[in-house]
Formats: C-alpha cells, structure tokens, sequence
C-alpha cells in the first residue's frame, strides 16, 4: 500500500464525524450506543460484558448459508453502497466506512474493493498494514463461518479500544512472566488459556516476521470439511513499533441454543466482539436471562478448550 493512500485513527474519526451529519439511520444508531443496557460477570480475574442492542439483529441473524448469500446483493461491493455513505480510500485495494449498525463509538467496516471471499491468507499484509495505520483502535477479522454476516466480501473492522475486555487481557497476559510462551527468530507466541476463548497472542517486530510466525501456526490449525481455511476469529494491534494478534481458534459456528426452540433459544451468532468479552445480545429476552453458566456454555461449543490450545502450542513449539 502506497503511503499517501493510508487512513489514519485521527482521519477514521474524522469521517465517523462527517457520516453522523448526513445520514439518520448511523446517527439514530450511534445515539442509541449511549442508552445500551450492559451487565458484567467475572471468572478468576476474567471479564465478559453483555451488551442489549437491538440494532445488531441484522448482523446475529444473518443468513449466511451458500444459498442465501448468492440470493442477495453483496452490502460490501462499492456499487451496492448506500448513496448517503461515505467512503475513506485506503491503499489500492481497501476503503474506511463506518459501520451503520455500530457496537462500539466508533465503529469502522475496512472492505476490499473487489468482491473477494474472506480468507485471511490473502489478506494478512494488508491486515498488518492496517492494524499499524489505524493504532488507535483495535482490528479484527471474523473468519467467514466465525461471526462475519458478508463471508464472500473480504474485510476487517476497526473499533474502540478497551470496551472488548480481550483488549487489556491480552496486554497484561503477554506481560506475565509465568505465561507459557514460545520464543523464535521470528517473535513470540504466548499461550493463552484458562480463558473461555482460548487460543495464542502473537509478538513481531516485523509484518514479516509476524506473517512467518502467523502461518506456522495457521498450518497446525484443522480445516473443517467444505471449508476454505480454518475457523478463526483474529485481533491486532500495534503498539511501540511492535504488532500483537490475538488468534482465537473456533471449532464451531454458533451454539445450539441458536437453533433451539421456546426457552432454550439464544440468538447469539459470536464473532469477535463476543470473543473479545462483548457479548451481544439483540433480544431483551435473551440478555434478561444470560448468567454465568451461559455465557461459559457458548464459549465452551464454540472456542477451544484448554487441551486443545496446549496441544497446539507444544507441537509448534516442539516444531
């Protein structure tokens, strides 16, 4: 990506400024952000906010099957775009918008231009290069059966920093002398378990340092049948010229309870807000009735176990 093209956080904010002043649906949406119901737990040092906002039933009952997807025009392609949004180029290949169905005060969609499935190998540089550019705020990438309602449209989403606990966990458990890490010519993997969303953080000085430790890891990593990639739901940040990811292994989609019937039923679809500790919930009913047990149930289906992630860790550190 050419330098006079990239966005940076102040640039970000400054077209989430501009967009709340011309169109109504995003201002109602970041207004309603202000009157969000949350409610926390806490398991052993351990943080997860639940979030009421009913905006996101777009996004936690997306139909996001082969036959649905193909059935609708794609909401990421730029001729598909809303007249009202406005579009912030990043790169050749990229533009900042923001995100018209928010969680976070600010909340930012990064789409490629062209209509491309979303698959994180192709895309990792240009992650990296948009976790350095856009510092301010925290990236992620929702693997396409791991939370992303658009998985034929590559792209990331940028949002405020500290609002998903993950965020100041990672920091603090990278910086934990008795955390179990793996050292190499290329970083450091650190892992991170006992955690509901188990998984590793990732340290390089370098984006290719960090894409060399990233696809080592990637290549322990299991591809469920029909699958393009394994399921994964990633963050980044850059901090003190150093990038960190945050790799969050999934080994389903959403719990059963999506599926339930009567009261045993819970929209919850989890992408990376959910992973991040930012449990969303669009039903009144559903946040009314979440409680510790679960909250540890969905991430228990749909996030690794502690056995799991050790498994992989000494393999790759074994490797």
């Amino acid at each position: 990506m050419e330098e006079k093209h990239k966005v940076t956080s102040a640039e970000a904010s400054a077209l989430l400024r501009q967009q709340l002043g011309v169109w109504p649906l995003v201002a109602q949406n970041f207004k309603a952000l202000e009157a969000v119901h949350l409610k926390q737990f806490e398991w052993n040092g351990l943080t997860v906010k639940v979030q009421f906002n009913p905006a996101r039933i777009v996004s936690s009952g997306a139909k996001v099957d082969a036959k649905s997807i193909k059935a609708r025009k794609c909401f990421l392609c730029p001729n598909h775009l809303p007249e009202e949004q406005l579009r912030l180029p990043f790169g050749e290949r990229y533009q900042v918008l923001c995100n018209p169905f928010p969680i976070f005060p600010e909340h930012f969609t990064i789409p490629s231009l062209a209509h491309t499935p979303q698959l994180i190998v192709p895309q990792l540089d240009d992650f990296l290069e948009v976790v350095r550019s856009l510092d301010r705020f925290t990236l992620f990438y929702n693997g396409p059966r791991c939370g992303a309602s658009a998985p034929d449209h590559a792209h990331f989403q940028a949002v405020t920093w500290g609002l998903m606990p993950l965020d100041e966990e990672v920091m603090a458990k990278e910086q934990e002398l008795s955390a179990l890490r793996y050292v190499s010519a290329e970083g450091t993997v650190i892992l991170l378990h006992h955690y509901l969303r188990n998984g590793f953080i990732l340290k390089a000085k370098t984006k290719e340092a960090m894409r060399s430790l990233f696809l080592r890891i990637y290549a322990l990593l299991p591809v469920p049948e029909g699958e393009a990639e394994p399921m994964m739901n990633l963050f980044g940040w850059y901090r003190e010229e150093e990038w960190i990811l945050a790799l969050i292994p999934r080994k389903r989609h959403r719990p059963w309870q999506y599926e339930a019937e009567g009261a045993d039923h819970l929209l919850s679809s989890p992408g990376a807000a959910d992973i991040g500790g930012l449990f969303i919930t669009p039903l009144a009913e559903d946040f009314e009735k979440i409680n510790p047990a679960l909250l540890q149930d969905v991430y228990e289906q749909v996030c690794w176990s502690d056995q799991e992630v050790m498994e992989l860790f000494l393999r790759l550190s074994n490797d």
